[in-house]
């Protein structure tokens, strides 16, 4: 909006009106600052007051909370047509010096939930006491550009430059995104974040009192060093004193459910006539076991907004319980893949089938012998469309109809070929083909957390499938937290979940080895620490992933080129994906991921239609601080 059209006027809820009368708070005008994040409601001005019911599903879901609650807390954010990086926790940004100079401005007055001024010094302390510490880092190599780590350089309290070896003019879309770099509410416990509060974590870092004196605070706290309690401290869904930027602030933690939130009195979001977002003031979240409670809760009107783990399955059910629960249901069709199979190219911990696994054709075989056909009528009521690992039709990264089932088609004659001509032509009595010492039949290894789709019940068909081909596979189901430690500890071989990107140079987690310590770095953890360092840690891609070397060039590339030029080379990259069968691609663009959304008839200002993406952290962009009962 054009700020001469901004509120002249704050206005804030009863709550917060009360605590400013009994002096626990200051004007609502010195808490909002001079330069408020004004938003048009979708519908209309709302009115202050109830509580917003969801659920989730353990104490990993916390982007359950982050998407819905965190605003986003990002510096910088996407339009609502997601097409332009526009301002939001940051009020204004510029590129300069041939792409290579990103100048932050912030907002004038803007504080931390504590009060606390909020400065370019909490972003500067992020990225050279936490991002860049070796003991701390971020998970993500979003700030790296020729190679070279991005330098961040405070001008004045209100500015911030970030300084790039080379051309980086995807840096504002990767700050406006779902990077690392995108939030401290969705990436603080892993280092990430793009800011943190120094005034509150400095005095738990060893730069800014002694080493004894933190790993003291550290023991007494339960932790083994001051490295992993400085984290669990910045980790904005377990830590109720963490000063927050969000609209709303955690005051029960996800460990100790329900998980519940109050609004921020220093929110710097407002609406166009000038009200202090958050209209509704706490939200809560019961934990539910599995997509089957979520469901439940869902249909029989005990959620009041809910979007994540609505499973496709239960579209029939959520359907037929609208009128008795209170509730419409909403659909928004995703622009990613909804199920594919993640392969850990350098898993190691079984050398032979490790081997197997680089071997191009054995992963061919593996996506060709799946009958995707199948799985989207079973699990994706027929919803989403079969595909390789690529982008939806209208892309300007699509690389044409030809590579939308490349090794994707259900053929398994054509595998049973592949998987003859590499050797593996000797059976056991049950027709499971033998590994080469003849001692064990070659038997795969899928986990998979129950979270969006039942990933574990899609792995026992695809077992069912593969048996076809002579290939085994257990299936185990996991906790979000077991499966995030065995991936990062490049223990998983195989896992189901959603793969691809809906553009590999702003998302590239899930599509290549950017990763070193997240669970969607599972492409090769050991590779990503190898690109991200030089050379210097990890492990280089071997031979049969000569390829993969040269699509980390092709993505580096595009990082400094133009539209035109990076258009091309992320057709490139879909293309080598597809053909090198990085992941397996099943299905896509359908309703799994965030795709249904039940809402109370009872709340305003939400929208029957939004965009569903991954690059607008989808909530999010449905504004929920506008929400309000009516």
């Amino acid at each position: 909006m054009d700020p001469a059209s901004f509120p002249t006027v704050l206005r804030e809820s009863p709550v917060f009106a009360r605590r400013f009368a009994e002096g626990l708070l200051p004007p609502v005008a010195a808490r909002v600052g001079r330069d408020p994040l004004v938003i048009r409601p979708v519908h209309g001005v709302g009115r202050y007051g109830g509580t917003l019911r969801r659920g989730f599903i353990g104490v990993a879901d916390r982007m359950n909370g982050a998407r819905l609650c965190a605003g986003p807390d990002s510096l910088l954010y996407w339009d609502f047509r997601c097409e332009n990086v526009v301002p939001n926790i940051a009020w204004g940004y510029e590129l300069g010096d041939g792409d290579r100079v990103l100048t932050l401005r912030l907002r004038r007055g803007m504080r931390w939930s504590d009060g606390a001024a909020f400065t370019a010094e909490d972003i500067v302390f992020w990225r050279e006491d936490i991002s860049l510490h070796p003991d701390l880092g971020a998970s993500s190599t979003a700030l790296l550009a020729g190679g070279k780590p991005v330098r961040v350089e405070m001008v004045d309290a209100l500015t911030v430059r970030y300084v790039s070896a080379v051309p980086n003019p995807l840096l504002p879309g990767l700050l406006a995104g779902p990077a690392s770099i995108g939030g401290l509410a969705g990436n603080g416990h892993a280092g990430g974040g793009g800011y943190a509060p120094k005034h509150y974590l400095a005095r738990f870092h060893p730069a800014y009192t002694s080493m004894a004196q933190v790993d003291r605070q550290a023991r007494e706290a339960g932790f083994a060093g001051w490295a992993a309690f400085l984290l669990y401290l910045n980790d904005w869904s377990r830590n109720p004193d963490l000063p927050s930027v969000t609209p709303w602030l955690v005051t029960r933690p996800i460990t100790d459910p329900p998980w519940e939130l109050e609004a921020n009195p220093y929110s710097v979001w407002v609406d166009i006539a000038g009200n202090q977002l958050p209209y509704i003031h706490t939200v809560t979240m019961a934990a539910v076991d599995d997509l089957e409670g979520i469901a439940a809760g869902a249909a029989a009107g005990e959620y009041d907004f809910q979007d994540r783990h609505l499973a496709v399955a239960s579209l029939p059910t959520l359907m037929a319980n609208q009128g008795r629960g209170g509730y419409v249901v909403r659909h928004a069709l995703g622009r990613d893949l909804d199920f594919g199979v993640r392969l850990n190219l350098a898993y190691d911990a079984d050398r032979y089938l490790g081997e197997l696994i680089r071997n191009v054709d054995f992963r061919r075989a593996l996506s060709l012998a799946i009958d995707r056909n199948q799985i989207n009528q079973v699990f994706f009521l027929g919803s989403s469309i079969p595909t390789a690992t690529m982008p939806a039709d209208d892309s300007r990264y699509y690389p044409g109809p030809d590579w939308r089932l490349k090794w994707a088609r259900y053929d398994p004659n054509l595998a049973n070929v592949l998987l003859d001509r590499i050797g593996l032509t000797a059976r056991d009595q049950a027709g499971y083909r033998l590994r080469a010492d003849r001692t064990d039949r070659i038997r795969l290894d899928y986990q998979a957390v129950l979270a969006f789709v039942d990933f574990p019940a899609i792995g026992e068909m695809i077992r069912e499938q593969w048996r076809r081909i002579g290939v085994d596979l257990t299936v185990q189901t996991v906790s979000a937290e077991a499966i995030v430690a065995r991936a990062v500890g490049n223990e998983l071989m195989l896992s189901g979940h959603h793969v691809g990107t809906d553009d590999p140079f702003l998302a590239p987690e899930t599509f290549l080895p950017t990763v070193l310590t997240s669970y969607t770095g599972m492409i090769g953890v050991p590779y990503a620490k190898w690109f991200a360092s030089g050379g210097r840690d990890g492990a280089e891609p071997p031979p049969p992933l000569a390829l993969l070397t040269h699509a980390m060039s092709l993505y580096r590339q595009g990082l400094q080129a133009g539209e035109a030029a990076r258009t091309r080379l992320g057709k490139q990259l879909y293309k080598l994906h597809a053909d090198q069968v990085w992941s397996i691609g099943v299905v896509g663009f359908g309703l799994s991921l965030y795709g249904i959304y039940t809402a109370s008839t009872k709340l305003g200002n939400v929208p029957a239609g939004m965009l569903n993406t991954n690059r607008q952290k989808t909530p999010s962009n449905a504004l929920p601080m506008t929400f309000y009962y009516r």
